[in-house]
């Protein structure tokens, strides 16, 4: 029996086992089928996948029991010998997922203190999607078109309630690093050479760190208010970025031409992070903002070992980096919905020099008593305001949504990409998609 088939038979089991004790469950969930063609280049199909996501709760008089669960069967066919044909795994790949799993015990030595313990989610910040606080939860990159993802992880988090203020601390021993694009969508990694030398192949290592609470532990704590109307929260966190960095580059000649391979090493730095956000309403308009300044623990350098020595060069300064983000929504009065967002440094960028500029604009609007929605979105990167031209890239793409019934929603859109192959998603220019999906609730 593989990880997956056991991780299912002990979900079912503990269900079955916390059931006895918590009484009233409720059971919910979702199906969704989500399939990608990519219309001008060589992958055709890009993704292709089926979901079954099962929400279970059960609450007693001071506590709840909460579980998500997902069945995933994705990707293709992975036959490349007759003996796959046996493998139901080869034929049709799939995998089980304890996305949540978690127990809320309130008033826990205190009437004003709650304990949250298990897989869970932190959440933190106010902007849509785009949050520059919100560092507690590994990034996920695995599918491009879902923004803001994060990996869940085990974690122990206290809610205390002293008055109007809110204060949560978050404690999660063990690191997680952060999952990074799909096959269909990653890039290769690079190192420069000088240009006498000429790169045949280059293969990494990535080390991660040690399962110890000094050198894994991730610790947060938030400040939460309301003042004048608007909720305000102040955080810090302090753990490893969860993009790695190289750290050795190994240069092998391979002949006298200058034909190398390269080596690369890539760990995870510590940071310090200090935050704030803020949301609220000027009239009818909805604004939000959010600030981060990253703080470095130490200058990382990349060891450059070749046959002529050893140099260091410099990939992150320790010096304070700030990212933020500000936004509103407004809704009109015909129900044309606007979300515009301003974002200085993206989730992977790092360092004071290396923070890019983006702009994201979302509009839609509700058809035949809210059965159709048509939506339209547009983003801009700018990596260098002195040279736009030739330093920035645009993507976005309509959207489609029909709700035949009550809880299917049927979803048609395409994604449109176009830059300077410097920029982040520049190099995806010619990953132009279109997307159907079909997802039911219940």
């Amino acid at each position: 029996m593989d990880h997956g088939k056991i991780q299912l038979v002990i979900l079912i089991s503990l269900t079955f086992m916390v059931s006895s004790t918590l009484a009233g469950p409720e059971i919910g969930g979702f199906l969704g089928t989500d399939n990608r063609w990519r219309p001008g280049g060589e992958d055709g199909y890009t993704w292709n996948e089926s979901q079954l996501g099962i929400k279970l709760d059960m609450r007693s008089a001071d506590a709840i029991f909460h579980s998500e669960s997902r069945i995933r069967y994705s990707g293709f066919p992975d036959v490349e010998t007759a003996s796959h044909l046996h493998n139901s795994d080869n034929i049709q790949p799939w995998r089980f997922e304890m996305y949540e799993a978690y127990v809320d015990i309130y008033g826990l030595l205190l009437d004003n203190l709650d304990l949250r313990i298990g897989k869970q989610r932190v959440t933190w910040g106010t902007a849509d999607k785009l949050n520059v606080v919100d560092n507690l939860n590994p990034d996920d990159l695995e599918d491009i078109l879902d923004f803001g993802r994060k990996i869940p992880t085990m974690s122990l988090r206290f809610d205390y309630y002293p008055g109007d203020f809110t204060i949560t601390g978050v404690a999660i021993p063990v690191f997680t690093p952060a999952r990074s694009l799909s096959t269909s969508w990653e890039t290769p990694i690079s190192f420069p050479l000088p240009p006498e030398l000429t790169l045949r192949t280059l293969d990494d290592e990535i080390i991660l760190p040690e399962n110890r609470p000094q050198d894994s532990a991730t610790l947060g704590l938030k400040i939460k208010n309301t003042l004048l109307g608007y909720d305000l929260s102040l955080s810090y966190v302090y753990g490893r970025d969860d993009w790695a960095l190289p750290t050795i580059a190994e240069i092998i000649p391979v002949d006298t031409l200058g034909t190398t391979d390269v080596h690369l090493t890539l760990e995870y730095p510590k940071q310090h992070i200090a935050g704030m956000d803020i949301a609220g309403t000027i009239g009818d308009i909805g604004i939000w903002a959010e600030g981060a300044v990253f703080f470095p623990e130490e200058k990382i350098y990349t060891n450059v070992t070749s046959p002529n020595g050893t140099q260091k060069q410099l990939v992150l300064d320790d010096a304070p980096y700030f990212k933020y983000v500000i936004g509103g929504d407004y809704t009109f009065r015909n129900g044309l919905y606007l979300n515009a967002q301003y974002l200085h440094g993206f989730f992977t960028d790092r360092g004071v020099d290396n923070l890019e500029d983006y702009f994201f604009v979302a509009i839609e609007k509700k058809f035949f008593h809210e059965e159709l929605k048509v939506r339209a979105t547009f983003a801009a990167e700018i990596a260098d305001f002195d040279d736009i031209g030739n330093h920035s890239a645009y993507f976005g793409g309509p959207e489609l949504t029909y709700y035949p019934v009550d809880n299917v929603e049927i979803v048609m859109g395409g994604l449109l990409l176009e830059g300077n192959s410097s920029t982040q998603f520049g190099q995806f220019s010619k990953n132009d998609e279109i997307y159907i999906q079909v997802n039911y609730s219940f």
